[in-house]
C-alpha cells in the first residue's frame, strides 16, 4: 500500500512540476521574481500573484514574540505584551500585486490559519498596533515594511509546533507587502502536523535529516494508525547518477535509522522529481500512506 502511495506522490508533483515548466508557469519556488534560494512555508500560502523579495533563515534564534501593539513608555516606543522564545526563525517578505487591499489581505492570510486550527494570541489594524516604525525596524528588522499606520494589520498567532507573525502595510509609494516571522519551536510537531495534513513533508534539504525528529515524527504517525515513508532525491549528474547517489544516502539513511530501532521504510528516486528537487542538490521527503 506505501509503494503506491509514494507512486501517487511522485505522479502528482511530475505532473504539476512538468505541466507547470510546459506552460511556462513556474513553481513559487522558483518564480523568476523570488528571491534566489528562497521559498514558501509549508504551513502558511502565498497570496496570489505575490513574490518574494526578501528572505532569512536563522538557524537557532533568540526572537521576541509581539502580544501587543506598540505603546510610549517614559519616551520610549516597545510592544505592550511580549514572549520570548528559541528556535529556528523564517522571514519572508512579500510583495503583493498592485491594487490590492491591505485589509483583503488580513482577511486571505486570518481566514488561512483559522483553517489551520492556529490559536488566535494577538491581531490589531491601524493606529491601534502602534508606529509602523517601530514594527518595520525593530521587530522585524526590515526597511521595506516602513508604510503608512492606517494601513496596518498585525496578526500573531500560534501552530503546531511553530509561532506565526503576519505583518500587512502599504507603502506612501502604494506598495504593499506581506511579511512573515515563522518560528520553529518543535520541528517534530510542525512537520509532523504538515505531513499528517496534506499526506507528505520535506524531511531535509542538501543534509541529512535529523533522526531525533524522524523518531518523533514517525511516533506520531504510528499513533494515528498510519505508516510513512521516506523519499530520497538527488539531482547528481544525469539520471544515472542522481539515482546511485539517492540510493546511497538512502542506505545511510536507513542504516542510521535500524540502528535507532526506528521502522519505516526508505526508498529513493534520484532526479525523477523535479519539481521536489528544484534548485537543490537533495531533499528528503516524508509520506504518508492513505
Amino acid at each position: 500500500m506505501i509503494i503506491n502511495t509514494v507512486k501517487s506522490f511522485i505522479e502528482k508533483a511530475l505532473l504539476v512540476g512538468l505541466f507547470g515548466l510546459s506552460l511556462g508557469v513556474m513553481p513559487h519556488a522558483l518564480a523568476a521574481s523570488d528571491v534566489r534560494g528562497s521559498s514558501d512555508d509549508t504551513s502558511i500560502e502565498r497570496y496570489r500573484g505575490s513574490w518574494i523579495v526578501n528572505y532569512r533563515l536563522t538557524p537557532d534564534a533568540d526572537y521576541r514574540l509581539v502580544l501587543g501593539g506598540i505603546e510610549t513608555v517614559n519616551g520610549v516606543e516597545r510592544p505592550e505584551s511580549s514572549q520570548r522564545l528559541s528556535g529556528q526563525l523564517t522571514r519572508i517578505t512579500y510583495q503583493i500585486p498592485q491594487g490590492t487591499r491591505t485589509r483583503e489581505l488580513n482577511r486571505f492570510f486570518t481566514d488561512q490559519l483559522k483553517e489551520s486550527d492556529a490559536e488566535l494570541l494577538f491581531t490589531c489594524n491601524g493606529r491601534a498596533c502602534g508606529s509602523s516604525t517601530v514594527w518595520a525596524n525593530q521587530v522585524f528588522n526590515e526597511s521595506t515594511l516602513l508604510g503608512l499606520v492606517d494601513s496596518q494589520f498585525v496578526i500573531t498567532a500560534k501552530l503546531p509546533g511553530q509561532y506565526a507573525v503576519v505583518y500587512i502595510v502599504e507603502r506612501g509609494n502604494r506598495k504593499v507587502y506581506a511579511h512573515l516571522d515563522l518560528i520553529e519551536t518543535d520541528a517534530a510537531a510542525r512537520i509532523g502536523a504538515d505531513a499528517l495534513d496534506q499526506g507528505f513533508a520535506i524531511l531535509a534539504v542538501d543534509q541529512q535529516p535529523d533522526i531525533d525528529v524522524i523518531t518523533q515524527i514517525n511516533q506520531q504517525i504510528v499513533q494515528e494508525g498510519r505508516q510513512a515513508t521516506l523519499v530520497v532525491h538527488h539531482k547528481g549528474n544525469g539520471f544515472e547518477d542522481a539515482l546511485e547517489k539517492s540510493q546511497r544516502l538512502a542506505e545511510q539513511l536507513s542504516a542510521s535509522l535500524l540502528a535507532r530501532n526506528v521502522d519505516i521504510s526508505v526508498t529513493s528516486v534520484g532526479a525523477w522529481v523535479p519539481s521536489v528537487l528544484q534548485e537543490f542538490t537533495s531533499v528528503v521527503v516524508l509520506v504518508i500512506e492513505g
